[in-house]
């Protein structure tokens, strides 16, 4: 009989270990590839800058979903890949210092960013449909901040790989996990949300714009359109470029498809949705 996976707690704890961290350990609110713990590192653990204090570190899920662009690319790849993508991003909150361990299994250790996560307000009840209206607008000039950076002549060396069987001229930073889960920020008084960071850029890829909306839409947009119109008008004014709206459905049609088979939502509301929005987009 094979053994059982160890409870996440007891891999923290073996990581923390090795690192020759402190044992005190908080479990964060995991995703669906890594588990998260609070973490309080010494000085200079994640680079000669890093005053240390608070850190987040996260290393693969047992029951990790795997990269959706290539299914084969092995955790640690992803993992530093993320660290370039945080280093060569410009003008946009990220959790920095960020450095890979080759501990078993591969882990990664950053800085934490204020705030919680617009999904999580949503469920809290902290966000209203206006006030989700307001933070598609803030998303989707965050996300323009992000498409500013143009993939180099050098991209291949980069560590961040292209986005497959795409058009490559014109190709930008793409985060390619945007949504309400991975954009974190506070409620202000009067102002509704203000956007602190991003993260999680496991999956970023050069490629083009419109195949970082598919998120959005496959899980936000459907449900709501009013917050689709937010967004690209908060992209639109502050790139002062147009979304090919066409093709952001094209490939969202392609990826519900996908998903309907290989990764059903658990939610009956969205997948009956999904279903209707694929029979009338093909």
């Amino acid at each position: 009989m094979p053994d059982s996976p160890q409870p996440p707690e007891m891999i923290a704890a073996r990581i923390a270990r090795e690192l020759g961290l402190e044992p005190r350990l908080v479990r964060a609110r995991d995703g669906r590839e890594h588990h998260l713990f609070r973490v309080v590192t010494p000085a200079g653990l994640c680079g000669p800058d890093d005053p240390g204090g608070e850190r987040l570190m996260k290393f693969p899920r047992v029951d990790a979903l795997p990269d959706p662009f290539d299914v084969t690319r092995p955790a640690a790849d992803r993992l530093r890949a993320e660290a370039v993508v945080l280093t060569t991003l410009r003008g946009v909150s990220v959790p920095v210092p960020y450095r890979v361990f080759p501990t078993d299994p591969v882990c990664a250790v950053m800085g934490v960013l204020p705030g919680t996560t617009a999904e999580i307000a949503y469920e809290r009840g902290q966000l209203d449909e206006p006030g989700l209206v307001g933070v598609c607008l803030q998303m989707g000039r965050m996300l323009s901040a992000i498409h500013a950076t143009a993939r180099p002549q050098h991209a291949r060396s980069t560590g961040i790989p292209d986005l497959a069987d795409c058009e490559l001229r014109g190709a930008r930073l793409l985060h390619l996990d945007y949504h309400l889960g991975n954009v974190l920020g506070r409620p202000q008084l009067r102002s509704g949300w203000t956007i602190t960071g991003v993260v999680d850029w496991t999956c970023a890829r050069w490629g083009p714009v419109e195949a970082d909306l598919v998120e959005m839409q496959a899980c936000v947009f459907i449900l709501n359109p009013r917050a689709r119109d937010s967004f690209v008008a908060g992209y639109r004014q502050a790139s002062g470029r147009a979304i090919d709206m066409a093709a952001v459905e094209e490939r969202t049609a392609w990826e519900i498809r996908r998903r309907l088979v290989a990764d059903r939502p658990a939610s009956a509301e969205l997948a009956r949705r999904w279903e209707d929005w694929v029979e009338r987009h093909g």
